[in-house]
């Protein structure tokens, strides 16, 4: 017969076992239940003269190959692109950072597949309407249509739509004139179009939104948008400066992640209050940025770029503890500028976009997660750019990076850095906005890189 020791003993041991597994259970629950930040990712494209992340910095810098290296631009899941007169989506959760692009006058390719498709003005049956089955579709993320298309092509559209219903649409007109398009497709993304009050029940029905970049015809608008329950991603281009938008404009759709707001006037932070998880905040504003102590409010914010030539706006006020991408505009100061990165510590990314008065980087040395490094237009303190050894992503100036033995000095000196060039496109003092379409000027852009006329 055992003794009472025994079974204490037995009933200890188990007892212990017992409890450490039940840690180690409870560990891998808690594990599993965080959410972890979606990575930023250095891609690299080939077959195009630039590359330009619109969710991220919308028009303000183009990034650019070399003759020996692909265009070099970091990105997440869910940015939009654009290239030579094309937008598409990184938006999978494939681990390709490479990219080979090559377009026609039909097609965009990406990777050899198909995603981008043009539909031609003219009446006329284009050969791969004819032979859609030919053509592998899988990818396709866009139609790119003008205003008006011809009846002709409702029967093919229909055929296309039964092999990709989601595909996105961008379309060179107003919002009503995709009446028949949205009774064939039922979009993912939609962009490039203009809105009116009148669009907001065509709107509403859209069940599988997820992206909506339009411009606003109204100057008045009293009424918030429709709610979309798929969507995460606004962008509104080309605000006018007497555009006036309602506190509640958003109030319908408290979901959305990402904000990128482009206006020749001034923009009140307020307008963001409804939203319960925004993630990204692009704003490009001509003049004054109002209640910018609000976004302190938004503590789930890891992206945020406030820019403008003319912009009045603290960056003092703003302290978000997970902000992890930041873009500093043409007007921050040294001391702005100093002071920001000492109050967030876990910044990934910096952007400098066309900051002359940043006189030192030192404080970058203090970020140790600092992943990517941007610098448009100035280059201040190479130096210490050449000591930042945790950059995995580094992107100057082109004419910088034209000078063969800078070149060589600054790769010598951060060898594990993927170093690309850019070039910058100013919107930011607004006359741009009021004079060409946002469709038009990334046609217009696209045709000066083609013909090797930068800015």
């Amino acid at each position: 017969m055992k003794s009472p020791g025994s079974f204490r003993r037995r009933y200890c041991y188990f007892s212990d076992h017992f409890c450490f597994f039940m840690l180690f259970v409870l560990i891998i629950f808690i594990n599993s239940c965080t959410s972890k930040p979606e990575p930023y990712s250095v891609l690299e494209f080939t077959g195009t003269e630039g590359i330009n992340n619109l969710s991220k910095s919308y028009l303000l810098m183009l990034h650019e190959p070399d003759s020996i290296n692909p265009a070099l631009i970091m990105g997440s899941k869910g940015d939009l692109f654009w290239c030579d007169e094309y937008i598409f989506e990184y938006n999978n959760s494939i681990a390709q950072k490479k990219f080979k692009l090559a377009n026609t006058d039909t097609f965009l390719y990406v990777n050899d597949k198909i995603y981008s498709i043009n539909i031609p003005v003219r009446n006329d049956t284009t050969p791969w309407f004819n032979a859609l089955r030919n053509y592998d579709f899988s990818e396709l993320q866009f139609i790119n249509v003008k205003s008006e298309f011809p009846d002709s092509y409702s029967k093919d559209l229909t055929a296309l739509a039964e092999i990709k219903p989601d595909a996105g649409i961008f379309l060179q007109g107003d919002f009503s004139d995709m009446t028949e398009l949205l009774e064939i497709f039922n979009p993912r993304i939609i962009a490039g179009t203009s809105l009116t009050g009148n669009d907001y029940d065509q709107l509403s029905r859209l069940t599988k939104l997820e992206v909506l970049m339009i411009t606003l015809k109204d100057s008045l608008i009293t009424d918030p948008l429709p709610f979309m329950p798929e969507l995460k991603q606004l962008i509104l281009t080309e605000l006018d400066k007497d555009v006036v938008l309602p506190e509640n404009f958003l109030v319908n759709n408290k979901q959305i992640e990402r904000i990128i707001i482009q206006t020749s006037g001034s923009l009140d932070i307020s307008l963001l209050n409804p939203l319960d998880n925004l993630k990204e905040l692009v704003l490009n504003v001509s003049h004054e940025v109002i209640n910018p102590d609000l976004l302190n409010h938004h503590t789930k914010l890891e992206v945020l770029s406030v820019t403008g030539d003319e912009l009045i706006y603290d960056p003092d006020l703003v302290s978000i503890p997970g902000l992890r991408w930041i873009a500093f505009s043409s007007n921050v100061t040294q001391d702005e500028f100093n002071s920001f990165i000492d109050n967030h510590a876990g910044l990934e990314v910096i952007e400098l976009i066309r900051n002359d008065t940043i006189g030192s980087l030192q404080a970058l040395k203090k970020l140790r997660n600092l992943y990517g490094l941007a610098l448009n237009e100035a280059v201040t303190d190479i130096a210490t750019i050449k000591t930042l050894n945790s950059l995995k992503y580094l992107s100057l100036p082109h004419d910088f990076l034209a000078d063969p033995e800078r070149n060589a000095d600054i790769k010598r000196s951060l060898p594990d850095t993927r170093i690309g060039a850019n070039e910058g496109f100013c919107l930011g003092s607004g006359w741009l906005l009021l004079l060409i379409p946002l469709v038009l000027i990334l046609s217009f852009f696209g045709r000066r890189i083609k013909n090797g006329i930068k800015s």
